[in-house]
């Protein structure tokens, strides 16, 4: 009877001890298993599924129907030369960028097509299918590719809203960011990879936590006598704006002008802006650069600090 009932206690004992392992083990699983739903590092970018089609296109002397890059398409204004570029420069990158047709719509991230009232061409840079890429994160998408296309990779890192960065390195070591409220970590929910994929899951989840507030803090003010492209404006907000300076030209008077180009809500093709107030030549002087406001077809930047230069080493 002691025998069994020394047994019986030593068997309680193992009960009470296990229950503890699993009620002290128990929360950290179920963490573990909600970060890694939030994380989510079996998501993968792909491409919006998109059908091209074509709308009656706005006449203007500074279209080049046929032309299907940037350079091609959009012609300088009369008496305006297009800046020299070199040839591994962000300004040669955005020059060589592909267009769709001309008079081609706009195509949202679940291929719908919307209207190109705003825009004088359409890149034909995929969107993603998640939905993400809207002002800030076009601007982000297109220095990013920038910089891929260099073999740049050190210089791809980003902050987000919440003040941390991501940066491509640690996001192909296998790092993931976990994002709760204000706060975000990264660490390793998957294996490490350095390829287009994985290029482009890091983008994916940069423009998932960036946006025009976290370009605002990490740019600078440029007066817009210095002003270049790959500069952009910003009013960084729930959600402002941000749009990209893409393209300049020179006249003999050294008077400038510049092509601009936008993401938009909902997520959608990157364009180049069409001309203020329906003007059918798209580039902008600096004039109207230089103004408080200053307005574009599609928004009007007010203060003196619009025009940014990101702060990050990329040039």
């Amino acid at each position: 009877m002691k025998e069994k009932a020394e047994k019986a206690k030593r068997t309680k004992s193992r009960l009470i001890l296990d229950l503890c392992i699993v009620l002290v083990l128990l929360p950290a699983v179920l963490l573990c298993c909600f970060l890694f739903l939030i994380a989510k590092p079996w998501r993968h970018w792909k491409p919006a599924e998109v059908s091209v089609q074509i709308q009656e296109p706005q006449e203007s002397p500074c279209i080049n129907p046929e032309g299907m890059t940037q350079e091609t398409r959009i012609l300088p204004p009369e008496g305006y030369k297009r800046i020299p570029a070199a040839g591994n420069s962000f300004l040669s990158f955005m020059r060589q960028q592909p267009l769709y047709e001309n008079g081609s719509m706009i195509y949202s991230y679940d291929g719908k097509a919307l209207s190109n009232a705003n825009a004088a061409a359409v890149y034909s840079l995929s969107v993603g299918s998640e939905g993400y890429q809207e002002c800030a994160d076009s601007i982000i998408r297109l220095w990013s590719e920038y910089l891929w296309s260099q073999g740049r990779k050190d210089a791809l890192r980003f902050h987000l809203t919440n003040g941390s960065v991501c940066g491509y390195r640690s996001f192909s070591r296998g790092k993931r960011v976990l994002a709760a409220g204000n706060h975000s970590v990264m660490i390793k929910l998957a294996p490490a990879s350095d390829d287009e994929q994985t290029f482009h899951d890091w983008l994916m989840t940069v423009m998932r936590y960036a946006g025009t507030l976290s370009l605002d803090k990490e740019s600078v003010p440029v007066p817009v006598q210095e002003v270049h492209p790959g500069d952009f404006l910003c009013t960084g907000g729930s959600p402002g704006h941000a749009v990209l300076i893409a393209d300049e030209a020179v006249n003999e008077d050294g008077k400038r002008c510049f092509l601009l180009a936008e993401g938009f809500m909902p997520a959608q093709s990157c364009h180049i802006i069409a001309g203020y107030n329906c003007d059918p030549n798209p580039w902008y002087t600096e004039e109207q650069l230089s103004a408080d406001p200053v307005c574009v077809s599609t928004y009007t930047f007010s203060g003196s600090t619009v025009l940014r230069r990101i702060g990050l080493p990329l040039t």
